[in-house]
């Protein structure tokens, strides 16, 4: 079964990102420049807790109408992103007052519910498996990372851990753009969608038809119930993470200009696997994501 085919046309789409109309520093008109010139299809303008801009085309650019809503728990934060929401969300504002609600309110709008950067929250398992109805998380998300934060861009870890406690959920990579000093036009997802529209993009993330990169591409991923083959653009290593600990010494496999790789799952093993999923890495740091595929159907 082809998990993912690649050589379709994809297009490359960043989900989150501020403007000066919330706490970023460039306007709505030269985020889209500077995302236009480098060759994004789609761009979401998700300023907190408003509507910056309805969803327009600029030039080869679709700028898609957003939001982000923000939640204060004990010990974390919950952010979830609301892309493709139509103008309904401004009117549902001052009900949608928990995480739950603004998942609720997002859908009503016609939009997907990404929740964002868990490990910058500080979210636990419990509290993103107790999240009903989101589309998708972000597995990496800029800003989040050295030298505009902490060290929490990457929320692989976690979302291992709650994947493997309880559902699986589609991975995105996103800027999440606030300074404009090299935290923009970094990780963005490449969508396979059947048009260039919002709609189909938002059809392609929900169905899982696309991949996380910032630059590493997918070629193509298969999978027969067993083995998982990987197609890929020249990396330095092909990883194979799973809900168990124990890899193997094929879990993760390396060389130069790396573009196959192979994993066999252990059938024999005592406890079942949950999922599998995809990483890669270039020479240069640069990684990709697949979606997690579901092992327990």
């Amino acid at each position: 079964m082809i998990v993912f085919d690649g050589n379709r046309k994809l297009y490359k789409a960043n989900l989150h990102l501020h403007t000066n109309l919330s706490d970023g520093r460039k306007s709505p008109e030269e985020a889209r420049s500077i995302y236009r010139e480098n060759g994004y299809d789609f761009l979401a303008i998700t300023d907190h807790r408003k509507v910056t801009t309805q969803t327009m085309t600029d030039g080869s650019l679709i700028s898609i109408q957003s939001i982000e809503f923000d939640f204060f728990l004990i010990g974390q934060v919950i952010h979830i992103v609301g892309v493709g929401v139509d103008d309904s969300i401004t009117e549902m504002l001052p009900k949608l007052t928990s995480p739950q609600r603004a998942i609720e309110g997002i859908h009503a709008a016609g939009g997907l519910a990404i929740l964002a950067h868990p490990a910058w929250s500080l979210n636990t398992p419990e509290i993103i498996n107790g999240l009903r109805g989101l589309d998708a998380v972000e597995v990496y998300n800029t800003v989040s990372g050295m030298p505009f934060n902490r060290d929490r861009a990457d929320s692989s870890s976690i979302l291992d851990v709650a994947f493997s406690q309880g559902k699986l959920l589609n991975m995105v990579a996103s800027d999440d753009a606030h300074f404009y000093v090299g935290d923009e036009c970094k990780s963005y997802i490449m969508a396979a969608c059947k048009e260039k529209t919002v709609e189909a993009l938002k059809d392609a993330v929900r169905a899982g038809d696309f991949y996380a990169t910032q630059g590493p591409e997918f070629k193509k991923i298969e999978f027969d119930g067993s083995t998982l083959k990987v197609w890929t653009s020249p990396v330095k290593f092909i990883s194979f993470p799973t809900d168990l600990p124990w890899g193997g010494p094929t879990a993760t496999q390396t060389g130069d200009g790396l573009t196959y790789a192979e994993y066999t799952i252990n059938t024999n093993f005592p406890l079942p696997h949950k999922f599998i999923r995809v990483l890669l890495v270039d020479e240069n740091g640069k990684r990709a994501w697949s979606n997690p595929i579901d092992l327990t159907k």
